[in-house]
């Protein structure tokens, strides 16, 4: 049985059980695994070789590196940090902007529900219903578990975006109905992903917003170009639940979240601040955008709840883009995308939840050339996160 925390947000959960801390923040077990998707589809009719051993192998090295102080002390101290500062303190407000900046650092890093990793054998101990103890757990960090051949690990407390809010009918046209989550009781997760730009491409542009709210005042949503770049990132609202990934207005941010104005800067912030230090710690790669996924505990807490993922964060090197979206642009040269694309629509004005019933073509396979690039890629990012490369 799933906590409240989790029932409507989880996904594809595997094993019977939530872990409890004793702050009753629960993490529940997720098994990475080869299989992709695009445009919350769900699974693709296959797989790519190492994907599910490379999200496995990022996301429990960035998580343990979240976790230390010295990896936050260190970033805060380079010149990374303080080119970031001073770009907070060019978007518009940028003295309170800036302000609240530094008033943050203290309170760096904020809590993450991430427990540790677990090899295939143990993982499959779960279902078993056998008990759970720090031994269970790969101990140490992925450095020390050596790295040829990598061990395929699968990190606790992964979750997809997708909470279950219902529609509700007004006039004839769906709406999402926020109050059933703002009458959960906490912890909770937030019902908006946060997603921090460093450089925009060309989708991103298609559907930014124009009160994004980190935009320098020097630039304008109107001005800017695929490509451009900089060091405090431009920041969207995103509603994960939506098909279409709509984007929210911070306005409609506060009354579905119930904060205050500063309380949702304190938690763009923060999130600009966890953007920053993941292009920091990420080597060999650029960090052109990640998303990030936050829930609130009994005290109004942040906790970081989803992140670090291959699917959160888009990786660009020597121009060759790192990310499943890759095979995005296959995908949209199909008539199965025009469908879905349409079917997506559908159901937004008609509230009609499960939108798949109306694609009657089924998902094609990919290219053989562009799976194979893809698994490429995966090989590519074991090596350079290895240090490797």
């Amino acid at each position: 049985m799933l906590d409240s925390f989790l029932r409507h947000v989880t996904k594809d959960s595997y094993g019977p059980i939530s872990f409890v801390d004793q702050a009753s923040i629960p993490a529940v077990v997720h098994k990475f695994n080869d299989s992709f998707s695009v445009l919350n589809w769900g699974k693709m009719p296959e797989t790519l070789t190492d994907r599910g051993r490379a999200s496995a192998f990022v996301f429990s090295l960035l998580n343990q590196k979240f976790s230390s102080t010295d990896s936050w002390k260190a970033f805060l101290r380079s010149p990374e940090a303080l080119a970031f500062r001073k770009a907070g303190a060019s978007v518009s407000q940028g003295g309170s902007v800036s302000s609240m900046l530094n008033e943050l650092v203290e309170r760096l890093p904020i809590r993450s529900n991430f427990v540790g990793v677990m090899d295939e054998t143990r993982f499959k101990n779960l279902d078993q219903k056998k008990p759970v103890t720090g031994a269970t757990f790969i101990s140490g960090s992925v450095e020390e578990q050596g790295l040829s051949p990598l061990p395929m690990l699968y990190p606790v407390c992964e979750y997809f975006a997708e909470e279950k809010i219902p529609h509700s009918m007004v006039m004839g046209r769906a709406v999402w109905d926020f109050s059933f989550w703002k009458n959960l009781k906490s912890p909770k997760m937030l019902p908006f992903e946060i997603h921090c730009h460093f450089v925009l491409n060309e989708e991103s542009l298609k559907t930014l917003k124009v009160d994004s709210v980190s935009i320098p005042k020097t630039a304008s949503v109107h001005t800017l170009q695929k490509g451009s770049k900089w060091d405090f990132p431009l920041i969207e609202l995103v509603l994960p639940q939506d098909p279409n990934q709509r984007r929210v207005g911070l306005s409609e941010a506060i009354a579905m979240s119930g904060f205050t104005g500063d309380q949702l800067q304190e938690t763009m912030l923060i999130a600009s601040w966890i953007a920053a230090w993941s292009k920091y710690q990420i080597k060999g790669f650029s960090l052109e955008s990640m998303r990030l996924r936050f829930a609130i505990d009994p005290q109004g807490k942040l906790i970081l709840v989803d992140a670090f993922s291959l699917d959160d964060l888009h990786l660009e090197a020597e121009g060759s883009i790192f990310h499943a979206e890759s095979a995005l642009d296959f995908y949209q040269k199909t008539s199965w995308y025009e469908n879905v694309v349409h079917a997506q629509k559908h159901s937004t004005a008609f509230g009609m939840n499960d939108w798949k019933r109306l694609c009657v073509e089924p998902a094609p396979w990919l290219d053989p050339k562009v799976k194979t690039k893809l698994e490429n890629d995966y090989q590519q990012i074991i090596h350079r996160f290895s240090g490797r490369a």
